[in-house]
């Protein structure tokens, strides 16, 4: 399977409204802090049907670590698992794992909502597949990254992907 491309993007000013309203709870949120606090995230003030879509990961630390707290149920869908309560480490795919942890860096390291579009090519190199993520930072000290809340919008394939996702890696655990 050929290497993914991953181009970032500015969270700022959103085409997609869904996306636009994630990012806007966030910054209201917060406020003039860098990160709000966890325990401020209000999922009332999203319209439900985004909800399904987001991940939540509790960042550890010594040895870093990030751990779903969350698997919205459009994950479960796509992925045919839960990775609720488990470590990114535990992705199936190497490539995504990978990406996704570069992420996950990229925030505790900067402290800052970052956007991100990643196109892959299906398992038959014939579809090509692209998901916009947007992630952002909760601190509850106001010192370091403590969560991490995610939205990447799937709806457009969530089923194609999932299939093919699964016939993946059903097929390479099975040899």
């Amino acid at each position: 399977m050929p290497e993914p491309i991953s181009r970032q993007l500015s969270p700022e000013g959103f085409d997609d409204p869904d996306y636009q309203a994630c990012y806007d709870l966030w910054l209201r949120t917060k406020g003039s802090r860098w990160a709000p606090a966890w325990q401020e995230w209000n999922w009332l003030e999203l319209p439900v049907n985004l909800i399904p879509y987001f991940l939540v990961v509790d960042v550890r630390y010594d040895p870093l670590d990030f751990v779903y707290r969350f698997w919205g149920t459009a994950n479960v869908t796509m992925h045919k698992v839960d990775m609720t309560g488990k470590s990114v480490d535990m992705i199936r795919s190497p490539l995504t794992r990978k990406h996704t942890t570069e992420q996950y860096m990229e925030v505790v390291e900067n402290r800052k909502a970052i956007a991100d579009i990643y196109t892959i090519q299906t398992v038959n190199h014939v579809v090509t597949h692209s998901q916009t993520t947007l992630r952002m930072p909760m601190s509850n000290d106001g010192r370091v990254v403590d969560q991490i809340v995610s939205f990447t919008d799937w709806r457009d394939e969530l089923y194609d992907i999932g299939n093919e996702h699964t016939q993946t890696y059903e097929r390479k655990s099975a040899s």
